[in-house]
């Protein structure tokens, strides 16, 4: 009997080639510390209880929301954050705690909209059995 092998993922760290369906803690680290660097060109800082913390908030809104929803929520937080000189940089802690109540439901309605749309997509008939019904 042949056992079907799975296809090797990238490197947990290669948040670019690796599919978001498969990004695990490692793989939001990553992605956090490179956005970070690009956007605001310094170094990425972990929240006031360490990287331990830190993943730890990642992987329960992960269980919690999944990581497309997680993506979009960082992505909508990079987007509205606005540094000041006392606060040069973001980290998902900060994001998590204070920019939740914000960004999660904008993100939560967007994908709900999607879905929405994706199954009105799914329900409309084709050509041939509009023919059909006439």
């Amino acid at each position: 009997m042949t056992r079907a092998t799975k296809p090797k993922l990238p490197p947990a760290k290669d948040w670019r080639n690796r599919n978001i369906a498969d990004w695990n803690t490692t793989t939001f680290t990553e992605f956090l510390r490179d956005r970070h660097t690009e956007l605001y060109g310094i170094a990425y800082v972990p929240g006031r209880g360490g990287w331990r913390m830190e993943q730890g908030v990642i992987k329960r809104m992960v269980g919690e929301h999944g990581t497309w929803v997680v993506r979009r929520f960082i992505d909508g937080c990079f987007r509205d954050y606005v540094p000041k000189p006392e606060y040069p940089g973001l980290n998902f802690t900060f994001m998590y705690t204070y920019m939740r109540d914000r960004v999660l439901p904008k993100v939560l309605a967007e994908v709900r909209r999607e879905g929405m749309r994706g199954q009105a997509v799914v329900c409309v008939p084709s050509a041939e059995e509009i023919a059909d019904w006439l």
